[in-house]
């Protein structure tokens, strides 16, 4: 198990399923040695479905046979009716069977990437045969399979997270820079409001032409003082 965890880590999910996958027959055996069997253990699935199929249309309700055409089905990848035959197998009482039965419907689900239904086939096979180490081997193997799956979507949202914040904080750093800078032009710029004549009060306007007049009395007063200043005084009158 242990060197089983070290090879896991270091492939990714599709070779997993295809380890797992290895031919759902391999330790589902068939029951009972007859020509279907023989024609199996050959490699001639067709034969041995077509023996089967012949064998079902005299005994619709032998859940062995039943078996062994579900098998072989499975085997040629008819997955629906592989799983249509192994399903009705499960009415027997044999446990034995029942394993076989659930342990090659987890294959099927592992050929669908089915895992939680696989997983629940091969907890039941299990169940009905303690003693089955495969049914073990593969639950244990896929339900470690989800953990790291699980940790992984949860260090990717993690990530993802962070990755949004960082994102987040950079906009929100320009947007101040964007602002900042406006302002700072807004205040060297004259608006069109700082251009327009201002309405001056009564008071302003009564002031400055105060002002005005003020200043006009002493500039002739000085034009005055100055004229003065360029003529002659006359003497009084000799005699």
């Amino acid at each position: 198990m242990n060197h089983f965890k070290f090879r896991m880590q270091r492939i990714d999910k599709n070779k997993i399923f295809r380890l797992l996958t290895i031919s759902a027959l391999a330790f589902g055996v068939l029951f009972a040695k007859d020509p279907g069997i023989n024609a199996f253990y050959k490699g001639d699935y067709k034969k041995a479905g077509d023996y089967y199929e012949s064998r079902l249309n005299k005994d619709k309700e032998n859940e062995k046979i039943m078996y062994n055409s579900g098998t072989t089905a499975l085997a040629q990848k008819e997955y629906e009716k592989a799983n249509s035959q192994l399903m009705q197998s499960l009415a027997t009482k044999d446990k034995a069977q029942l394993s076989k039965a659930h342990y090659n419907l987890g294959q099927l689900a592992l050929q669908q990437k089915k895992t939680d239904e696989a997983l629940e086939h091969f907890k039941k096979s299990m169940i009905y045969d303690p003693e089955d180490v495969n049914s073990k081997i593969m639950y244990e193997t896929l339900r470690r399979m989800q953990e790291q799956q699980k940790q992984q979507q949860k260090d990717q949202q993690k990530q993802d997270k962070q990755d949004q914040q960082q994102k987040d904080q950079s906009q929100d750093k320009q947007q101040q820079q964007d602002q900042d800078q406006q302002q700072q032009q807004s205040k060297s710029q004259l608006s069109e409001k700082d251009l327009q004549a201002q309405d001056l009060t009564k008071e302003q306007a009564k002031n400055i032409l105060n002002a005005m007049k003020e200043e006009e009395k002493q500039s002739m007063k000085k034009m005055i003082l100055s004229k003065a200043k360029g003529k002659k005084i006359k003497r009084s009158k000799e005699w």
